[in-house]
């Protein structure tokens, strides 16, 4: 399937509207799920999924297939959208009980075969994480997932700055290999 989404993205960053539709039907459902998570209303979440796809349109000339997978630089796409939005609404994703509870993306609108597909990929995220050291695995959950800066983090942790920024520096590093 990912080599699809790849396909597509690059049909798309060559100005085709029907690779790109096909593109926005097999993925958005995905996408969907993370403005969901992230923005915790369904209008901003829908507002973040047009955004993003319209960013998906504009940039998809930047994706490079050597550097991960066309679903990992989309969910990029829509997951800094999401930020921005958070941002200029100076608001912050609702964090949950359970510590990494949503990572799982999840759709009423996702087929079995698609979801076995995300299941694979969020397994193989997880089995990478799990290599870190425990302050690597939170700094990067918390920064990446929960849209903290390096400042709040140093603020939450009681850490300096440089160790927060060293810690997932050195943590995205470690995990690059294993996600490839």
């Amino acid at each position: 399937m990912e080599d699809i989404y790849a396909e597509l993205l690059q049909k798309t960053a060559a100005g085709d509207q029907l690779a790109f539709k096909e593109l926005y039907e097999k993925c958005s459902p995905k996408l969907m799920s993370l403005c969901l998570r992230l923005m915790q209303t369904e209008a901003l979440a829908e507002d973040v999924l047009q955004e993003g796809f319209i960013k998906i349109w504009d940039k998809a000339d930047t994706y490079t297939p050597g550097k991960g997978k066309a679903m990992t630089w989309m969910s990029t796409v829509i997951r800094n959208k999401g930020l921005d939005k958070l941002r200029s609404l100076k608001t912050r994703p609702v964090e949950t009980e359970v510590q990494f509870e949503g990572l799982e993306f999840t759709s009423s609108d996702l087929t079995p075969d698609s979801m076995e597909d995300m299941s694979q990929e969020m397994k193989g995220l997880m089995a990478c994480l799990d290599t870190l050291k425990p302050s690597q695995r939170e700094c990067i959950l918390l920064s990446y997932y929960y849209g903290h800066t390096h400042q709040e983090l140093s603020q939450k942790l009681g850490k300096p700055l440089g160790t927060i920024k060293a810690w997932i520096r050195r943590g995205l590093e470690d995990i690059r290999p294993c996600l490839n």
